[in-house]
């Protein structure tokens, strides 16, 4: 072979040789970028290493709430004071000055008893003391007086009164004289055990409303007796004035709006965000009423960014 068709066959060869290296490059580097690849995500399959799904991967966290039928509630906070049931102040016969008083408040006391002495002398008037009884048995429950006072016949010495049968009264803003009924629930706590939370209910309510503060006078009946409990104590009650039973709640923040409507997102059977329009009824500070749009059984997400169709997953599950 001549010198000249040696070179042109060697640079053949060298060209043919640079072309093979650039494909096989090209090769190795598209066989890298697929999914299931060594050096890329792993598995086999393509599958993300733990074996999830790509729609798993990509599902938002949510908190939701499985509808079931339940009770909601509207309170008002009030103040009130417990008393006796069973009270009776007892009065002087006679006006003067209190001489001797032989109780003191907690004190037990009888029938016919007597509790304390007037003195109805006048300075140049002979001195004889008048005795005040209780007319019923009890527990001395207060005693507004010391030795000394001047009193009448109008002012209650004493009041007795029981200590087993306690109740407390509040007064309830007139805006709420619609909803007051007898039997409605309220929840008592005391500053003597703020942690503590007594069940209440309401007994009887004034007919009418007072005009120099527009409220009207309630009374409530707890619904058990507490040893802890006395006559005088301040009670924080929050009431209930209206409830709805039988009906599906979900919290406030579970709300959305959609074209100027409430609505809610729930969770379908493949784990995807639907939303459903609904009607709300009675609210509280916590929670809101479903009237209509939701089925016992179905999962309200209650927190949690989700669009209609998002794929989506519940926290703990």
């Amino acid at each position: 072979m001549s010198k000249g068709k040696k070179s042109d066959l060697i640079g053949k060869i060298i060209v043919i040789a640079l072309i093979a290296v650039f494909v096989a490059v090209g090769i190795v580097s598209m066989v890298g970028k697929r999914p299931g690849a060594m050096g890329g995500m792993g598995g086999m399959g393509g599958m993300p290493r733990g074996g999830a799904s790509a729609a798993q991967t990509a599902a938002v966290t949510v908190s939701a709430k499985i509808m079931e039928k339940e009770t909601i509630q509207k309170t008002v906070l009030l103040n009130g004071d417990v008393v006796s049931k069973t009270q009776t102040s007892i009065y002087p016969d006679t006006s003067g000055k209190v001489s001797r008083l032989l109780k003191q408040v907690g004190d037990s006391v009888k029938k016919g008893e007597v509790i304390a002495y007037v003195d109805p002398s006048r300075p140049g008037s002979a001195y004889v003391v008048s005795p005040v009884t209780a007319t019923v048995s009890g527990t001395i429950i207060q005693l507004p007086f010391n030795v000394g006072d001047t009193v009448n016949t109008g002012n209650a010495l004493a009041v007795i009164g029981s200590l087993e049968d306690l109740e407390i009264k509040v007064k309830v803003s007139e805006k709420y004289s619609a909803y007051l009924k007898p039997g409605l629930p309220a929840y008592v706590s005391l500053v003597s055990a703020p942690d503590e939370v007594l069940l209440a209910k309401i007994t009887s309510i004034s007919p009418v409303v007072n005009t120099s503060n527009r409220t009207q006078d309630v009374v409530l009946s707890l619904e058990q007796h507490h040893k802890t409990i006395r006559p005088g104590m301040f009670a924080q009650v929050r009431l209930v004035v209206q409830e709805e039973k039988d009906t599906f709640v979900v919290p406030l923040g579970a709300i959305r709006s959609f074209n100027d409507e409430p609505a809610v997102f729930v969770i379908t059977a493949d784990n995807t965000a639907l939303r459903k329009i609904v009607k709300t009824g009675l609210a509280n500070d916590n929670d809101i009423q479903i009237i209509a749009g939701l089925e016992v059984g179905d999962q309200v997400i209650t927190a949690g960014s989700v669009t209609e169709g998002l794929p989506v997953r519940v926290a703990g599950r």
